[in-house]
């Protein structure tokens, strides 16, 4: 005699139409998650939920989280793609956070899934070591070592592997103009600078460590833990100082907020395009009226953000 249901509990045809329901829900509003392998299963179930509200995808887009990238650190080494499911031959977009090389996160992406799937662009956001622990070169190895993740696999994505752009905001703007212009990161993972079809760098300054460094502030802490305190060391990981070989590289976009207190920054970045140009690369300028520096990439892609479609175009104008 089989025994009664236990008091509380689900009946079986009841939970299967509960699952089948919700299928049906999620195929209605044409998203879903894809995760990739994790050490932990229920760790990267919470951290999708986290990382990627239902309100920070398309329509169609396919978030695919926690992807290992390499293997040094295997709790930074990691990526996130969002992408439209019916891409094809689309440009790829690598976001590259700020922190002072020393803190941030991949996680927080706001609207810029979506913005950038509802664009035809396959969106990926980045992790790498953190200094002190990790000082130089270690994010700017661990960015190229993503970068060959990508250019390895997007295809598989709807990518194309020769339209790629790398997008850094703060610290990360040092860290994809280092990758842009110094070959030997990229050079280490088997690629060069020219297989690079753009670099933004998204309200940024550390260009010119040795003159940032000794300006004091706030940030002459965080270069000397990243990259000591030697004119030496600073210079040769300073992004102008590779500036000479912008010829034959990525086109360059270099944005700067209108805040005041931006000033220095904002003659860093044209101390910066103008090395570029001089050595007949390709850089522009953009302002990006009314923000400031944290609000300049937290409101990227939102619904009334005016400068997510100056980014769009750069992309579209490089990768066509």
């Amino acid at each position: 005699m089989p025994l009664p249901p236990r008091r509380g509990a689900v009946s079986r045809p009841i939970l299967v139409a509960l699952v089948l329901l919700i299928a049906a829900i999620a195929a209605a509003l044409g998203w879903k998650y894809t995760r990739a392998p994790a050490p932990a299963e229920a760790a990267a179930t919470t951290r999708a939920r986290e990382v990627a509200p239902p309100n920070a995808l398309a329509a169609h887009s396919l978030a695919v989280l926690d992807i290992r990238y390499a293997s040094l650190d295997p709790a930074l080494n990691t990526l996130d793609l969002y992408a439209p499911r019916d891409a094809k031959n689309a440009p790829t977009l690598l976001f590259v956070h700020g922190g002072e090389w020393s803190r941030g996160d991949k996680q927080p992406v706001s609207c810029k899934p979506k913005f950038f799937n509802e664009q035809g662009i396959i969106f990926i956001t980045t992790n790498y070591r953190l200094s002190p622990a990790a000082p130089h070169p270690a994010q700017v190895d661990d960015v190229a070592s993503a970068v060959r993740w990508v250019h390895d696999h997007i295809a598989e994505y709807g990518g194309d592997p020769a339209k790629i752009v790398l997008l850094g905001h703060s610290a990360g703007c040092h860290i994809v103009t280092y990758v842009g212009l110094n070959p030997e990161p990229l050079a280490k993972v088997g690629l060069k600078p020219s297989d690079l079809k753009g670099i933004v760098a998204w309200s940024g300054g550390m260009y010119d460590l040795p003159d940032r460094y000794k300006a004091g502030g706030m940030y002459a802490p965080f270069i000397k833990a990243t990259f000591g305190e030697s004119e030496d060391a600073q210079r040769a990981g300073s992004p102008l100082t590779y500036a000479k070989n912008a010829k034959g590289g990525p086109a360059f976009l270099i944005a700067s907020t209108d805040e005041q207190r931006a000033q220095s920054s904002r003659d860093a970045s044209d101390k910066l395009m103008n090395a570029v140009n001089s050595a007949e690369g390709s850089a522009k300028s953009t302002l990006l009226a009314g923000r400031t520096h944290r609000g300049a990439i937290d409101q990227l892609g939102a619904p009334d953000d005016k400068t997510g479609p100056v980014l769009v175009d750069f992309i579209k104008s490089v990768t066509r």
